[in-house]
């Protein structure tokens, strides 16, 4: 960024003294001429005069002394009248005509190759019938000025652009010794001291927005990686538990001889343990790829009410084992995955159903409103913590920091909720006092993904 602004200042400061020094030596050119052609205006009104004083032609001969004076006098005055035969009665051999401006002013040039700037005009009919008149003086001197001129303009102009790179790479390596402090601070930020900050004092204001940028997306990074951690912890210790269990059981069975049976047994108690870690690994990858921001495919209308009567009845056996019913309410239509509806309704049932003691009843109410469908479940029981209930989203979180029993699940119901809510434009959301516990669910039917289909089947 330092080069590249201190070539873009140059390059400014080049076209910059380009242009003055064009414009200033173009005016000074103009004026040049114009003086040339003042000069010879003047000297052309002076012989104008003299040759109306004749009475003749031959009277011209009388004044070739005069004209001669007044070359020598002006070494660089040229004076020729040609007739108009063409036939050049004074001055020599006739120049060459370069340019007519305006009729009267022309450009000559000169035997020897010498240029003129002159006026040509016609003579007085009365002395010499269609001749021409023209007067002119040498630009050899002028155009020699303007020479030095314009040699001296450009080494200035080159010298002041040098100089306003030079001075102009200082400013800017001094504009972003800020810059350079706050990208070593940020450098020294590692994994072991993510909670340290850029710092806002001494920075300059208008990187104040940028540091606060750079600093939230720290949070977020720290926040990830903190979860990473406690993420990586929980599936360790969901996953060692079925794996000490196959490998001690395993173990067993191999210390010494088995009848068909026994062996029958343990391959079933495997299957089981394995079955259970299958469902774990599901679910995570249905979690991380929700993560990756994938979307729901397949959206159709989906009945909310339906899809909570197809589920209530998978769960009837469940509700009557725990003395719990289960009522459903109110209806809404909305654009979802029918298969990803249905299991976000069995997590959260499955959930209500846990908390909820022998007797109550779990509402389950649909509705629709502006912001999209909404599905809440409702149970008495037992209150969250205040501490707990931001973090009951949260993969293999459970309350009270306290580890269920392997039979009651992962502890990845509720993050998988808040996947299905997400990959439907929608969101979660959580209420709990002495009354019960809310869990809320709110779906705006995302558009069918144009691209490849992402998640279709649970």
């Amino acid at each position: 960024m330092q080069a590249r602004l201190t070539l873009l200042l140059g390059a400014i400061a080049l076209l910059v003294s380009s242009l003055a020094g064009a414009t200033l030596f173009w005016a000074l050119k103009r004026e040049v001429e114009r003086q040339e052609i003042t000069e010879v205006s003047g000297k052309l009104e002076l012989i104008d005069h003299l040759i109306d004083m004749q009475n003749s032609a031959s009277g011209l001969h009388d004044l070739a002394a005069t004209f001669d004076d007044m070359r020598a006098g002006q070494g660089q005055l040229g004076i020729w009248i040609v007739d108009a035969q063409g036939k050049v009665v004074y001055g020599g051999a006739a120049p060459e005509t370069l340019e007519t401006i305006g009729g009267r002013q022309v450009v000559l040039q000169t035997p020897d190759g010498g240029r003129m700037r002159g006026l040509r005009v016609a003579m007085n009919d009365r002395i010499l019938p269609g001749a021409q008149l023209t007067v002119a003086v040498s630009t050899r001197t002028s155009s020699q000025f303007l020479y030095a001129y314009g040699t001296a303009l450009l080494l200035i102009c080159a010298l002041w652009v040098g100089a306003t790179v030079v001075l102009a790479a200082w400013a800017v390596r001094r504009s972003m010794a800020p810059a350079r402090r706050l990208s070593g601070q940020a450098a020294s930020i590692q994994p072991d001291n993510l909670a340290r900050r850029l710092p806002l004092e001494d920075t300059d204001r208008e990187l104040h927005e940028l540091v606060r940028s750079f600093n939230r997306t720290l949070d977020r990074l720290q926040s990830a990686y903190q979860q990473m951690e406690g993420f990586n912890a929980d599936v360790a210790h969901e996953l060692r538990t079925p794996l000490a269990t196959l490998i001690n059981g395993t173990q067993v069975m191999l210390s010494s001889p088995r009848d068909a049976q026994e062996l029958r047994d343990a391959l079933e108690s495997n299957l089981e343990e394995l079955e259970d870690l299958k469902t774990l690994v599901n679910d995570m990858l249905f979690l991380a790829r929700a993560d990756r921001g994938e979307r729901a495919a397949d959206l159709a209308a989906v009945s909310l009410a339906a899809e909570a009567r197809r589920v209530a009845e998978y769960y009837e056996a469940t509700l009557e084992e725990h003395a719990v019913r289960l009522r459903c309410v109110g209806d809404a239509t909305v654009a979802a995955n029918a298969g990803l509806v249905r299991r976000a309704l069995a997590n959260l049932i499955s959930n209500a159903i846990k908390a909820t003691p022998r007797g109550g009843e779990i509402v389950l109410a649909c509705s629709s409103s502006a912001a999209g469908a909404r599905i809440e479940v409702r149970n008495p029981g037992p209150p969250i913590p205040p501490a707990d209930l931001p973090r009951i989203f949260d993969r293999f979180f459970r309350s009270g920091q306290a580890r269920a029993p392997r039979s009651e699940g992962h502890g990845l119901g509720l993050a998988i909720v808040r996947a299905i809510a997400r990959m439907h434009g929608g969101d979660v959301d959580a209420a709990s006092d002495a009354a019960g516990t809310v869990v809320g669910i709110t779906l705006r039917g995302a558009e069918t993904p144009s691209g490849p289909a992402n998640i279709t089947k649970t």
